[in-house]
């Protein structure tokens, strides 16, 4: 590393990565890719996709440099953003794979009251759910029965990355109550 490296900002870099400078590109990889790269490991584990995964994140940095806003985050913390996006795609990704034959081949029980309990449970939520304000219950059911992360449904629904954790967040706190309240109701 440069003596000169350590007087540049990674905010500069980025600027000039934005710009398409190869070289502040590079300098941003040496500089961050350790850090990105652990928080990866953490989150999807020493499966050894983590390399691959901080690849599609330090692609996805160098085509969207232009997006980053200093006023929103540091730079480190935007691309730490990316990164749990990409590890969640990863994620999914290896679910859905994994759970293919159990989508084929489902469970079956035949406790007919373990059927039953499974049974109200979701038709609870359902009814939980839909008794949300609409603009809550769109953004959960993309959320969790979509398969989407909160970027992916900011971009979607064409809302503030901020406004879609809220009303999610407002929403799961509501259903929540709702849900335990329903549980402490006694049997009639």
């Amino acid at each position: 590393m440069h003596v000169s490296d350590t007087l540049i900002t990674d905010e500069t870099l980025l600027k000039r990565v934005a710009a398409r400078d190869s070289e502040a590109f590079s300098r941003l990889y040496d500089r961050c890719a350790g850090r990105v790269y652990a928080f990866i490991l953490r989150l999807i584990g020493p499966s050894g996709d983590a390399e691959d995964v901080l690849q599609e994140t330090f692609c996805q940095v160098w085509a969207q440099a232009d997006r980053y806003s200093p006023d929103r985050s540091a730079p480190l913390a935007w691309m730490l953003l990316i990164a749990r996006s990409r590890s969640l795609d990863h994620l999914r990704r290896r679910r859905v794979r994994a759970s293919v034959p159990e989508i084929e081949t489902p469970p079956v029980s035949d406790d007919v009251a373990e059927i039953h309990e499974l049974n109200e449970s979701r038709r609870s939520a359902g009814e939980a759910l839909r008794r949300l304000p609409s603009e809550q219950s769109r953004l959960i059911t993309l959320a969790f029965y979509g398969g989407l992360t909160h970027e992916q449904i900011a971009r979607r629904e064409s809302l503030p990355l901020g406004t879609v954790k809220t009303r999610i967040r407002r929403g799961m706190l509501s259903l929540k109550e709702t849900l335990n309240a329903e549980v402490a109701k006694p049997c009639t």
